[in-house]
């Protein structure tokens, strides 16, 4: 049976014009949105299945299995959309810009060279990455290390490629699922920058203990994810480390790369309406900042709030 491309419902229901699956704001769930004049439609997906009669096998069943993977990757499903590549085949469905491939390629160069070297280095620092990945020096300890990664990696079933070609076509591969991680790496400067802001508005609201309050209940929250986060991006980097690794153990490398990207993907898109926010709204001491300061409690609250268990035996 050929693999569905796109969300081609059969079903009646899904074919009220202008309804869409969602994840829910507070549980995280896949749920169908309706239309209405009057009243927000809102169905689970699990009462979705049952109320409908889209289980066993309903035509339907299996695309709505894969709703909730594909709401992993795109904020929202419509009727006919197209699958997301990450669902068929693990490739990314989003676009990047060149400077995210050109920073990929840079530090896997510099990698490479330092490793043949043999004083592997990881530069962050992107005038020194660029300066090290432009000296003459590095290209031709590049080239070495390709010759050397191709006498270890041997010609392979194709024997089309010779041994370098099969290891330039590794390291091609790398640097564009690595551009992913460094388009994701970008987008996340911005939690630096509501930090910044946090602090600055802290010092225009030091009269108002109320808003002051307000944010300190927002830096509390705010501490876990940017926490998160940010070890996301540090085990990526601690993973991608040994270069030779990442070539000779090519597979493994591209499904942890993927995985990583999958989840920083996840967080982004969680995330983009409060950035642009943080974007948007000019840091100073009005109303405007009172919003921001709690819509981005609310959003937090809703994810990152510490949840107590009450016992029975707690409550004697």
């Amino acid at each position: 049976m050929e693999k569905a491309a796109q969300f081609n419902f059969q079903h009646r229901l899904f074919k009220i014009e202008g309804g869409f699956f969602r994840r829910d704001s507070l549980t995280g769930e896949p749920v169908y949105n309706l239309p209405s004049d009057d009243l927000k439609v809102v169905l689970p997906i699990n009462a979705l299945r049952t109320e409908f009669r889209i289980e066993g096998d309903h035509p339907d069943a299996p695309l709505i299995d894969l709703v909730g993977q594909a709401l992993k990757h795109v904020r929202e499903v419509h009727p006919g959309d197209s699958i997301p590549n990450e669902v068929l085949d693990g490739s990314a469905s989003w676009s990047i810009e060149p400077r995210h491939y050109k920073r990929a390629r840079m530090r896997i160069d510099v990698q490479l060279a330092s490793w043949i070297s043999g004083d592997e280095q990881v530069l962050v620092d992107d005038d020194l990455l660029e300066q090290v990945a432009d000296d003459p020096k590095t290209k031709e300890k590049l080239d070495k290390a390709i010759v050397r990664l191709g006498e270890e990696i041997g010609g392979g079933a194709d024997a089309t490629l010779s041994p370098t070609d099969r290891v330039s076509q590794r390291i091609e591969a790398l640097v564009r699922e690595l551009s992913y991680i460094e388009a994701l790496r970008e987008h996340f400067q911005m939690l630096d920058t509501i930090a910044q802001k946090l602090e600055k508005l802290m010092k225009l609201f030091k009269t108002s203990r109320v808003v002051k309050d307000d944010i300190s209940r927002v830096k509390v929250l705010f501490a876990t994810p940017d926490k998160d986060i940010k070890a996301l991006c540090s085990d990526m980097d601690d993973h991608t480390s040994e270069v030779r690794s990442l070539v000779l153990n090519y597979e493994n490398s591209v499904s942890y790369i993927r995985d990583k990207r999958d989840l920083l993907r996840g967080y982004s898109l969680e995330w983009e309406h409060i950035f642009d926010l943080w974007r948007e709204t000019p840091i100073v001491a009005d109303e405007n900042a009172v919003r921001l300061i709690r819509a981005t409690y609310q959003f937090l609250s809703q994810r990152y709030a510490p949840v107590v268990k009450w016992t029975a035996s707690g409550m004697r």
